[in-house]
């Protein structure tokens, strides 16, 4: 994926409840700070004047943009790296065997992008000894039965491999 998108939301939903709820969370923290440090034995309380509080609601206000974008943000290391895991599996289905899951460096899910890779590649693998099984039957025609039933059992261990239920 292009680092310039870093930014685009993905997946609306998630993005958007993870910032949501990220922001929430610090503007609590914040006033849960305020709050206790003015009821703390030896406080002085909030003698707040007019000025005072317009700059306080100025400052929640951009902690709050700063926590929206910032949560917006982290959340495309995940929301992006499930993105282009869906779409190489949806290649995959489709028959696309050359579907790999490639993340930016600092995405989330390397590991599991390796594996992934891995398994595509061993059902690759799979598949292409099926094929040529398949081919060498096909070529045999009607030879020998003896070579056929060979073969049949060779594609039958090959096709073992995978359990269809």
């Amino acid at each position: 994926m292009d680092n310039r998108r870093s930014t685009v939301v993905i997946n609306g939903q998630f993005q958007y409840q993870y910032a949501l709820l990220t922001a929430v969370a610090a503007v609590l923290l914040v006033n849960a700070f305020l709050i206790i440090s003015a009821c703390l034995p030896g406080s002085q309380g909030f003698s707040l004047s007019t000025g005072n509080t317009v700059l306080i609601a100025c400052l929640e206000l951009v902690l709050i943009g700063g926590v929206w974008w910032g949560s917006l943000f982290a959340s495309h290391k995940i929301a992006g790296p499930v993105y282009v895991m869906v779409r190489q599996m949806e290649k995959l289905a489709e028959g696309d065997m050359t579907a790999r899951v490639r993340l930016r460096s600092k995405d989330a899910f390397q590991v599991e992008a390796v594996a992934i890779n891995q398994c595509i590649e061993e059902l690759q693998g799979h598949l292409l000894e099926v094929s040529d099984l398949a081919r060498e039957l096909e070529q045999q025609g009607r030879e020998s039965t003896e070579s056929r039933e060979t073969l049949i059992k060779q594609l039958n261990q090959k096709l073992a491999v995978f359990n269809f239920q």
